[in-house]
Order: C-alpha cells, then sequence, then structure tokens
C-alpha cells in the first residue's frame, strides 16, 4: 500500500516533547557515572547525585501530571476518528494487557469496528519455529495471495499471508480473501502453537495495530528483526499498520528501532512508542486514522520518533490518493431492463418489424 510520509505534529506537541526531556533526566540518573577506582573516569559528588535524583524526582512528577492532562482530554480527541473503521489487533506476548485494554477502550471511543485480535506466541516470532511458520503460510496461503521471491524470512511471508488474509482490499474494500481461506490459515497457525486467537470473532479488517512490550531486542535481536519484518510485510498487503510499544521497544535493537532505521519501512507504517502513556495511547489510535488515509509517521518520546503524535483529524475518514499511474477500478455498467412486449389486442396481426 503506497503511503505519504508525513510528520504530523499534534497540538500538545509542547507537552510531549516536555515528557521526552523527563524520560531521558530519567535514563541519566538510573545509570549515574558512578566513581571507580583508578580508573581515571569522572566522578560525581554525593551532592551532584542528590541534586540529579531531586531533578529526576520533579521531572517525572511532572511528567505524571502533564500525561493526566493529555488522559483527560484523549477521549475527546479521539472522538469520532475512526468511525465505521475495522480495526483489527495483533499482540506479541510481551505486550501490557493494560496497555492493549487502554488502546481497545481509545479504539471504541474513535467509533472502530472491533475487528478482533489475535495474539502472536513466543514460537512466532523467536528463530525455532521459523521454518516450521515457513511451512504453515505457504501451505495454506489464500487464493490468488503471493509471496515474496526476494525476501525469503518468515517475518515477510507470515506477514504477507496475515496480511492477505486479515486485511480488505485497499482499493474495493471488499475481503481480499474468503471466509473459509482466512479461518483455514488462523486455524492451521493456531493449532501449531503460533497464534492464539477466539474462533469466530476474526473479522476483514481497514486498519491493523501491532501492539508490543518494552523489549529493547538485547536479549532476541532475531525476535525483534523478526517482528518488525512482520509489520512492514504485513502492511505491503492493506491500507495500513501501527506498529506500537512501550519506550525500550525503540532501541536501535528493538522491533520500532529496527523498522525507523529501515526508510523505506519507516515511510510506510507508522510507529508508537511509550503507549504506557496516555499520549502514546492516543497517538497510536490516531495514527490509525492516518494509517487509513495513506499518511505515515513515528511518534512518541524517543529520540527516532519524528513528532509526539498525530495531528488531530477532522471531517469523516477519506480514502487515500492513488500512486500515480495506478489504474482505477471500473465501474460496472448497469444493464437497462429490456422492454417488455406489449401485449397484441385479439383480432390484430402484430406488425412486422
Amino acid at each position: 500500500m503506497a503511503h505519504t510520509s508525513q510528520r504530523r505534529i499534534g497540538p500538545l506537541a509542547g507537552i510531549f516533547f516536555g515528557l521526552a526531556g523527563g524520560v531521558a533526566l530519567g535514563a541519566c540518573v538510573l545509570a549515574p557515572v558512578l566513581p571507580e577506582r583508578d580508573s581515571g573516569a569522572e566522578t560525581i559528588t554525593p551532592e551532584q547525585l542528590s541534586e540529579a535524583r531531586l531533578e529526576a524526582r520533579i521531572g517525572a512528577a511532572q511528567a505524571d501530571t502533564a500525561d493526566a492532562v493529555v488522559a483527560s482530554i484523549a477521549e475527546e480527541t479521539v472522538s469520532g476518528a475512526l468511525t465505521d473503521q475495522s480495526v483489527l489487533v495483533v499482540t506479541t506476548p510481551d505486550a501490557d494487557s493494560g496497555d492493549i485494554e487502554n488502546i481497545a477502550w481509545l479504539l471504541g471511543k474513535a467509533g472502530a469496528v472491533d475487528a478482533g485480535t489475535v495474539q502472536l506466541t513466543e514460537k512466532f516470532l523467536n528463530q525455532d519455529g521459523a521454518d516450521g511458520l515457513k511451512t504453515i503460510v505457504t501451505s495454506t496461503l489464500p487464493a490468488g495471495a503471493q509471496l515474496s521471491l526476494d525476501r525469503l524470512d518468515p517475518g515477510t511471508h507470515s506477514g504477507e499471508a496475515l496480511g492477505a488474509a486479515l486485511f480488505k482490499d485497499p482499493v474495493t474494500g471488499e475481503p481480499l480473501a474468503e471466509a473459509g481461506e482466512r479461518n483455514l490459515l488462523l486455524n492451521a497457525l493456531s493449532e501449531a502453537g503460533f497464534i492464539t486467537y477466539e474462533p469466530g470473532t476474526i473479522q476483514p479488517a481497514d486498519v491493523i495495530i501491532v501492539v508490543t512490550g518494552d523489549d529493547d531486542g538485547s536479549t532476541d535481536r532475531f525476535a525483534a528483526r523478526n517482528l518488525a519484518t512482520f509489520a512492514t510485510a504485513l502492511d505491503t498487503r492493506g491500507r495500513g499498520v501501527v506498529l506500537a510499544g512501550r519506550l525500550h521497544a525503540a532501541a536501535d535493537t528493538g522491533a520500532i528501532g529496527v523498522l525507523r532505521a529501515d526508510a523505506d519501512a519507516n515511510g510506510h507504517v507508522s510507529t508508537v512508542d511509550s503507549i504506557d502513556r496516555a499520549y502514546g495511547r492516543m497517538a497510536t489510535v490516531l495514527a490509525a486514522r492516518h494509517e487509513r488515509e495513506g499518511d505515515s509517521g513515528s511518534y512518541g518520546s524517543a529520540a527516532s520518533a519524528d513528532a509526539a503524535a498525530p495531528a488531530k483529524p477532522t471531517g469523516p475518514v477519506r480514502d487515500p490518493e492513488r500512486p500515480a499511474g495506478e489504474p482505477e477500478v471500473p465501474e460496472q455498467p448497469v444493464a437497462e431492463p429490456e422492454a417488455a412486449e406489449q401485449p397484441v389486442p385479439e383480432g390484430e396481426t402484430p406488425a412486422a418489424g
């Protein structure tokens, strides 16, 4: 799906970036430069450490207050942003249940239609399950769907397959896959231990939000990269994907950080860090609206984010602009009904044609 990368800054950007500064200060205090014997390194005095800790507590209190303000207006800000749009949520094993519930609640306030929730398992993301995952998605691929021939990693192939099964067609708005094909793939992945979901609850989606946790990828770089490529490939089959997680997921080795470092992926998939904060959850819902309209961005408080949150949308959801050169779907001609033959009065001969 073609997207326009537009880094939109919302009206509360000043508050958001103030929070980002507080996060940075907190990181410095949590990992201070402690004195070491004969190391030659610069040391700090107990007074300096005490002052830094005090500033961190003040910064944290201010951040909590600012976040409370955002929480108080979040419902109004997202109201109607996704009216009648089907949104499906995909979660990772480390995603916080509170984050998932709060995002789902905001999606409801935005008017979104709940298209269901699919939970990825550790087996789906780790290297041990890679070959089995590829085998299943290849053998249960929906009719007409294709897998990449030059990118053979499990994240790409599983994203392409699930995208073909779960998304609506970006042009027509009709489901890409038949219900039977979608259920076949989901059931096969579930039986093999790659996903869990509640049967009968999964519906075709306009937008998919992938919710992850706070993993910085340092202990399992394969899983973080696998998630990033999965989200990227998922997006190629539909109208839009948002990858959202907590702050550490935006580290260079975290899933969000890996995706943001890829210029092409970053221009098509929206990312949000800090979803344990009200502004991050609000940004996730607003990003879903902008994705639906063909715009992508990187949001949150990490250094790799280009804005704190998308701008508040106005008016009804619009269809994304069609990329140059892409043909429009022709309207089907409506056949005019044939004129009914007039009955011939008794005793008369029909006129010759």
